[in-house]
C-alpha cells in the first residue's frame, strides 16, 4: 500500500505545480520586456526603410514573438535580395533589441568573354554560359558556365584551352560583372580515323583512306566542329548519290593525343539498303523528286512518308493543270539490301479551271471570301488556274474560320469540283457551298475584378460588346487588350478568365470576364551598363523607364526600340533585376553592346544604254550603245564623339562619273526622333553623256522633319560651284567660252514627301507625292536668281484580286529666272526655235530621258538641242506622264510590263505643249531647223526579274514621234574651224534600257 500512496502524493503535488504555473503564466508574459529597437547589420540594406518596415512584422513597443521573427525572415528571403539572414536578441536598457544580421544577394551583370578567335565566337561562348542578366549570382553557376565553355572549346579543337573568370562587384547596384578570360592554346588537328559498322554489319563498307578523300579530313587539317559536320554531310551525300538514302554516319568517339595535339576519330558508318525511286507515267526531274518526296530528306521508308510523297506529287501536277492526276505509291523489298519505291502516275488530261463558284454566302460578300482563297480560276497571271485537293481543303478551313470568328459557330463549307464542266472537254469548275447557320450574338458582358484600372478605359474597345458576334477569336482579342492595359500599368501577374452562359433567347450568350489583378510593380531605377565610347546622356535621353512609375512593359519595349534605332548598338537587353523576387519595386537593367565603330564596303554595278561615243567625233549626238561598269567604295564611322552621330565617305568611279561624298549625320537632332540633320560635302565630275563634262563642288545642310508616318519635310541650304570643261562642250563655237564659265549657286529649298506605298522598291498599291521648292538668290551668295518647282504624283492599283498592277506617274518641273545674270549672253537661235533662257546656267537646267524618266529617249537626250551640233542643251521646264501595266509571267520571279511614256523637256515654262507633231522651220523654201517644244510619245515592253535587292529590268521602247534635229558631221576641230557638214538626223525610234528597280 505504501508505494501506491507515494505515487498518489506525487501526482497530487505535480497537479498543484501545473495549476500554479498556469495561473502565474499571464503574469510572467505581462512582465516580459518589450522590443525597444529593431536593428539591421550592416546599416546599408538592399531594401528601403519603408520596405523593411512593411516586410518585418516585429514591432517596436511590443513583446517579442518568435513566430513573428520567423515570418519576418521568410518574407525577407522572399524578396530575393538576401543570401543570408540571422536574427538574435540583445538585452538593453528598457527591453530587448532585435538584431537582423544580413548578407545581400548578388545578381548577374555584364558577362564578357575575352581572348578567343572564332570558332567558337565570343557570343556563342557567352550564350552557352547561361548566365542571364539580372538572375541570382551563384558560384556554382559560374563553375558550370566554365565547364560548358570548355566543352564548346573542345568541340572546336581547343583541347588545351584554359578558362578563368574574374568577378567585379558593383556594390551600388548589387551586381557581379563576370569576365571570362580564355587562353585557347593551339587548335588541334585531325589525326587517325577508325571505322566501325553498325547493326548486323560489323565490317565498315569503306576504307579510312576513302573516308578521308570524301570528307576532306586530311591528316593535319584543322579540327573544328563545323569542319567535322561538313565532312559527315559530304559522306552522307556520297551514299545518297549511290541511292543509299537511309545511311547513318556519325562520329561516335574522339581521342585527343596531347603530345601530338591531334584528335583521332571513331566513325560509325551504316550505308543502309539501296533505295531506288521510280516514277512511271510522268517525267520528273531528279531535283523535283528530291523536293517533293520526303524519303530523300528523312532517309526513312514507311507507309506514311510514301503517302505524303504521293500527295505532294499529285498536288504538283494539279498546280500545273493536271487537275485529275492520280498517284499511287508501291513499296517492294527485293532483299534486305535493296528497296524499290514506285510511284504510278496517271496525270490525266491537262485542263483549265474556268470557274470557282461560291454560293450560300449572305453575311460576307464574294470579294471578302475570295481574298482568303488560294484556288483561282484562270486569269492573266494564272493561265490555267490554280487547283489542288490540298488547296481546296485549305480554302474550306479558311472560309469556316472567317465565319466562326464572326459568330457563325455552326458554319459548314462543302467543296466539290466537276471535270468537263458543262460538257466542255478539259475544262473544270470548283464549287464551294456555304451553310452559314445561325449567328450567335453577345447579349451582355459583365467584367469583374477591375479595380486598379477602370473598365471604362477599355470597354469601348472590346470586340465582344453586347450586340456583337460571339466568337473565341474576339474573346482572345479582348484578353490581349485588357492584359496589355494591366501590363502597361505594372500588373505583370494579372490573369484573365472568361465564361459564356446561355441567355434567355436562342443564339445568344452572356459573357463574364474575370480579372485577377495581382500586385503592381514599380520601377526602382534603371541601371545602364555596357557603355564604352557612348556618352551616358545619349542613352538617358532614350529611356522611357521612370523611377517611381509603374513598371510598364510598353516602356521597356519602347526603350529597347529607341536604343536600337540609334544604329550604334549591336545588342540591347532590357530586363528586370531579381525577376523572381517578391518586392514591389524592381531595378530595370539596360545592357547594351556597342557595334563596330568603323565599317568599310565595296560594291559594283553597271549601266548599259546609249551613253557612249567618241568625244572628238560630233557626228552622233545621241550616243552609241556602251557598257559602263561602276565601282563604289564606302567608309563609315559610327557613334562619332559618343553621341550617336555618323561620318561616312562614299565614292563612285565609272566612265560617266567620279564622285566623293562626305556626310555627317545627326539623328534625333535636338533630342527628338522627328528631326534628322545632315551636313555634306560633294566633289563630282560627271559626263552629261555627250554635251559636256562638268565639275561640281558642293556643301549642303539638310534638316529632315518627320511629320507623320507617311509624311516628311526636308529643309536644305546648298551652296555649289559648277564649272564645265571647255574642251568637252559640244555646242555652237561662239557660245563655248560663255557657257563654260564657272557659276556659283546658292539654293534655299524645301521638299514635302508623302509616301503611302506598300513597298518603295516594287510598289503594288498606294501613292507617292512630292513637291520641291527651291530659291536661288544673291541674298545668300548665288550668282543666278531663279525659282524652281519640281513635283511628282504616282499611284499604284491592283486590278481585282490578281497580281496585275496599274501604275502611273506625273512629273512636272518649272524654272522661272529673275535678275540680270546671263541676260545679255547671246543664245543660239533661228526663226521658229525657242532657246532656253540664258539666265539659267547650262548646269542648272532640266535634262531628262533614259531608263528612269522618258524611255523614248537615250539618257539625257530630251528637249532643246544646239542648232549647230544637235547636242542637248537642257530646258527650263519638263513634263512627263507614264503609265505601266505590270503583270506576272509564267515564271515565279519574272514579270512583264507594258508602258507608255509621254512628255519632253521644254525651253521655257510658257512653251509647254501637248502637241504631238514636231514643227519644221522653213526659211526661203528650205528646211532651217526644228522646234522641240512638243510631246513625245513612246510605248514599249519590259521584263522584270525579282531579286532580294529589287527587280532587275530590261525595257525596249518604241518612240512614235521621235524628234528630228540638225546635226553636225565631223570632228570638234572641224567644228571650231568652221569645217564639217550639216546633216539631218533623228533619234532612233527604238530604245533599250537596262537598270535596277522599277521605273517609278
Amino acid at each position: 500500500m505504501r508505494p501506491i500512496i507515494l505515487v498518489l502524493v506525487r501526482i497530487l503535488l505535480l497537479t498543484v505545480v501545473v495549476v500554479a504555473g498556469a495561473e502565474a503564466a499571464p503574469d510572467a508574459a505581462a512582465s516580459r520586456p518589450p522590443v525597444v529597437e529593431v536593428e539591421f547589420i550592416p546599416r546599408s540594406q538592399p531594401l528601403s526603410q519603408d520596405h523593411l518596415r512593411t516586410t518585418v512584422t516585429v514591432r517596436e513597443g511590443e513583446q517579442l514573438d518568435r513566430g513573428a521573427v520567423r515570418e519576418s525572415i521568410h518574407r525577407l528571403y522572399a524578396t530575393g535580395r538576401y543570401e543570408y539572414i540571422e536574427a538574435r536578441r540583445e538585452d538593453v536598457e528598457g527591453g530587448i533589441k532585435l538584431v537582423f544580421e544580413t548578407r545581400p544577394s548578388w545578381f548577374v551583370g555584364l558577362v564578357t568573354v575575352e581572348g578567343v578567335d572564332a570558332p567558337p565566337s565570343a557570343v556563342r561562348l557567352a550564350n552557352v554560359a547561361r548566365l542571364s542578366l539580372g538572375d541570382r549570382y551563384l558560384e556554382e553557376n559560374v563553375a558550370f558556365a566554365k565547364e560548358q565553355m570548355r566543352e564548346l572549346l573542345r568541340g572546336d579543337g581547343l583541347f588545351l584551352a584554359r578558362v578563368e573568370s574574374e568577378v567585379q562587384r558593383d556594390s551600388e547596384n548589387q551586381q557581379q560583372d563576370i569576365r571570362f578570360r580564355i587562353n585557347t592554346g593551339s587548335r588541334a588537328t585531325v589525326g587517325r580515323i577508325f571505322l566501325t559498322g553498325r547493326g548486323e554489319r560489323a565490317t565498315p563498307p569503306m576504307t579510312p583512306e576513302l573516308v578521308r578523300r570524301i570528307t576532306k579530313w586530311g591528316e593535319g587539317s584543322s579540327y573544328t566542329q563545323k569542319w567535322i559536320d561538313r565532312g559527315l554531310e559530304r559522306l552522307r551525300k556520297h551514299f545518297q548519290s549511290n541511292q543509299h538514302w537511309q545511311s547513318v554516319t556519325r562520329v561516335s568517339g574522339r581521342q585527343f593525343n596531347a603530345d601530338a595535339n591531334q584528335v583521332d576519330l571513331v566513325v560509325d558508318i551504316e550505308p543502309g539498303p539501296l533505295v531506288r525511286v521510280e516514277v512511271e507515267g510522268a517525267d520528273f526531274s531528279r531535283r523535283q523528286l528530291r523536293r517533293y518526296l520526303p524519303v530523300y530528306e528523312e532517309g526513312v521508308v514507311d507507309e506514311d512518308l510514301l503517302a505524303e510523297g504521293a500527295s505532294n506529287l499529285r498536288d504538283f501536277l494539279q498546280t500545273r493543270g493536271y487537275f485529275s492526276a492520280q498517284v499511287l505509291p508501291q513499296l517492294q523489298r527485293q532483299n534486305e539490301d535493296e528497296v524499290v519505291v514506285t510511284y504510278q502516275v496517271d496525270p490525266g488530261p491537262r485542263q483549265e479551271l474556268v470557274l470557282v463558284e461560291v454560293t450560300g454566302n449572305r453575311f460576307f460578300d464574294l470579294d471578302t471570301i475570295r481574298e482568303r482563297m488560294l484556288v483561282r480560276d484562270q486569269t492573266v497571271d494564272v493561265r490555267r488556274g490554280r487547283f489542288s485537293e490540298s488547296l481546296v481543303q485549305r480554302d474550306r478551313r479558311a472560309i469556316e474560320d472567317l465565319y466562326r470568328s464572326n459568330g457563325f459557330r455552326n458554319v459548314r463549307v462543302a467543296p466539290s469540283w466537276e471535270h468537263d464542266y458543262r460538257g466542255r472537254k478539259n475544262e473544270m469548275a470548283v464549287f464551294f457551298r456555304i451553310e452559314e447557320g445561325g449567328l450567335t450574338l453577345v447579349e451582355g458582358l459583365a467584367i469583374e475584378g477591375a479595380k486598379a484600372i477602370s473598365e471604362g478605359d477599355y470597354r469601348y474597345l472590346l470586340a465582344s460588346s453586347p450586340g456583337q458576334p460571339f466568337s473565341e477569336v474576339s474573346i482572345a482579342t479582348d484578353r490581349d487588350l485588357i492584359l496589355a492595359q494591366y501590363f502597361d500599368a505594372g500588373y505583370h501577374n494579372a490573369e484573365f478568365r472568361w465564361r459564356a452562359l446561355p441567355a434567355d433567347e436562342p443564339d445568344r450568350v452572356k459573357l463574364d470576364y474575370e480579372i485577377i489583378e495581382g500586385e503592381s510593380l514599380f520601377v526602382r531605377r534603371p541601371i545602364v551598363s555596357g557603355l564604352n565610347h557612348t556618352r551616358p546622356a545619349l542613352v538617358q535621353e532614350q529611356l522611357r523607364i521612370v523611377p517611381g512609375e509603374p513598371l510598364s512593359s510598353n516602356a521597356m519595349f519602347e526603350t529597347q526600340r529607341r536604343l536600337y534605332d540609334l544604329g550604334i548598338f549591336s545588342k540591347v537587353d532590357v530586363t528586370l533585376q531579381n525577376p523572381d523576387g517578391d518586392e514591389p519595386s524592381k531595378n530595370v537593367l539596360v545592357q547594351v553592346t556597342e557595334g563596330r565603330r568603323w565599317t568599310a564596303g565595296i560594291g559594283g554595278g553597271a549601266e548599259f544604254a546609249r551613253i557612249g561615243g567618241n568625244a572628238a567625233d560630233l557626228s552622233r549626238p545621241v550616243g552609241s550603245a556602251t557598257f559602263s561598269p561602276r565601282v563604289t567604295l564606302e567608309l563609315t564611322q559610327l557613334n562619332v564623339r559618343g553621341i550617336g552621330h555618323t561620318v561616312s565617305l562614299r565614292t563612285r568611279f565609272s566612265s560617266l562619273q567620279q564622285r566623293a561624298l562626305l556626310t555627317y549625320e545627326a539623328p534625333r537632332w535636338t533630342g527628338s526622333d522627328k528631326w534628322h540633320m545632315t551636313i555634306s560635302g560633294l566633289a563630282d565630275t560627271s559626263r552629261n553623256v555627250r554635251t559636256f563634262t562638268g565639275t561640281r563642288l558642293e556643301g549642303a545642310l539638310q534638316l529632315r522633319h518627320r511629320l507623320s508616318k507617311p509624311s516628311k519635310a526636308l529643309y536644305r541650304f546648298t551652296y555649289r560651284r559648277t564649272s564645265i570643261d571647255q574642251e568637252t562642250l559640244q555646242i555652237s563655237p561662239p557660245l563655248i567660252p560663255l557657257a563654260s564659265q564657272p557659276v556659283r549657286v546658292g539654293l534655299l529649298s524645301s521638299t514635302y514627301i508623302q509616301d503611302r506605298r506598300d513597298d518603295p522598291v516594287d510598289s503594288t498599291r498606294g501613292l507617292f507625292n512630292s513637291v520641291d521648292l527651291s530659291f536661288a538668290s544673291g541674298v545668300w551668295g548665288s550668282e543666278p536668281d531663279f525659282f524652281r518647282i519640281l513635283g511628282q504624283n504616282s499611284t499604284y492599283h491592283r486590278l481585282g484580286g490578281s497580281r496585275v498592277v496599274f501604275a502611273r506617274t506625273l512629273q512636272m518641273g518649272l524654272m522661272m529666272p529673275a535678275g540680270t545674270f546671263g541676260a545679255n549672253l547671246p543664245s543660239a537661235s533661228f526663226p521658229g526655235f525657242t532657246a532656253p533662257d540664258p539666265r539659267i546656267p547650262l548646269s542648272e537646267r532640266f535634262f531628262s530621258g533614259g531608263a528612269n524618266s522618258h524611255r523614248g529617249f537615250p539618257f539625257n537626250q530630251a528637249g532643246p538641242r544646239d542648232p549647230t551640233t544637235g547636242f542637248p542643251i537642257g530646258g527650263g521646264a519638263q513634263l512627263l506622264h507614264s503609265v505601266e501595266l505590270r503583270f506576272p509571267l509564267r515564271w515565279e520571279d519574272v514579270g512583264g510590263v507594258l508602258f507608255h511614256d509621254a512628255g519632253n523637256v521644254y525651253a521655257r515654262p510658257e512653251d509647254i505643249s501637248f502637241r504631238h507633231q514636231q514643227r519644221e522651220v522653213v526659211e526661203d523654201g528650205e528646211l532651217g531647223g526644228y522646234n522641240f517644244d512638243y510631246m513625245v510619245h513612246a510605248v514599249g515592253l519590259g521584263v522584270r526579274y525579282r531579286t532580294p535587292i529589287g527587280p532587275i529590268r530590261l525595257d525596249v521602247a518604241y518612240s512614235i514621234n521621235p524628234p528630228r534635229f540638225i546635226g553636225f558631221s565631223g570632228t570638234r576641230d572641224e567644228l571650231l574651224q568652221g569645217a564639217g557638214t550639216v546633216t539631218n538626223q533623228r533619234i532612233s525610234q527604238f530604245q533599250f534600257h537596262f537598270s535596277l528597280g522599277q521605273t517609278f
